[in-house]
């Protein structure tokens, strides 16, 4: 039985990520047999792993018939970033009150990794994400968080290649960096504010681009 559990839970990480990724884009049919042929698990398990991510948002009823990776609409979109838009600042202020030196430090060294054009930016804000929701001593507001990173993992894919904003993201991280180092709460929530901002008009922008990929 715990055997089979872990089986189920490495096929749910390995089909997320693929999603989240990309390899498998929005609006792509999912079968049972294509999944059990790429995972080489039992169409039990890829079956309760749709499950699983279905209940996270990643993967929704096709307009036809059976599953497809989710399409984010303009207004869930929207929803979200109302959401993010009080819960980043929260975990930021947290961060400020509760993280180390040394995660305050490692935080700071993955923002000066930011580099417009670089492929690497997704893989950077990833590791920014980390180091705040684990440094702001909260899990469940960690898990929180990482489910929307997740819902929006489309639309964030677009606006990381996107070498304007990753310009204007990479001053928005300084700023915020700087903020938290001399622990002013109310500097690095304002940062974050107007970070969260930035990044809603950016995805909000890049729906067009999505829903052509996903058409």
């Amino acid at each position: 039985m715990k055997q089979d559990k872990l089986v189920r839970d490495k096929v749910v990480d390995a089909l997320r990520r693929a999603i989240v990724d990309g390899a498998l884009q929005p609006g792509r049919r999912l079968t049972e047999r294509e999944l059990t042929e790429l995972t080489g698990v039992s169409r039990t398990s890829v079956r309760e792993a749709l499950r699983r991510l279905q209940a996270e948002g990643l993967v929704e009823e096709s307009p036809s018939r059976g599953l497809r990776v989710s399409v984010p609409t303009q207004e869930e979109v929207q929803q979200i970033y109302e959401i993010r838009a009080e819960l980043e600042p929260l975990a930021v202020r947290l961060f400020v009150e509760r993280a180390s030196q040394d995660e305050v430090d490692a935080l700071a060294d993955v923002a000066q990794k930011v580099t417009p054009g670089s492929d690497g930016n997704r893989d950077v804000l990833d590791r920014f994400d980390q180091i705040l929701l684990d440094g702001c001593r909260n899990p469940m507001l960690a898990e929180l968080l990482s489910g929307m990173y997740s819902r929006i993992h489309a639309v964030r894919r677009i606006s990381v290649a996107s070498e304007d904003r990753m310009t204007a993201a990479k001053q928005e991280y300084a700023d915020l960096i700087e903020a938290i180092r001399r622990r002013s709460t109310s500097d690095a929530t304002g940062a974050a504010r107007r970070h969260v901002a930035a990044a809603r008009a950016s995805a909000l922008a890049a729906m067009s681009v999505l829903t052509q990929e996903a058409d």
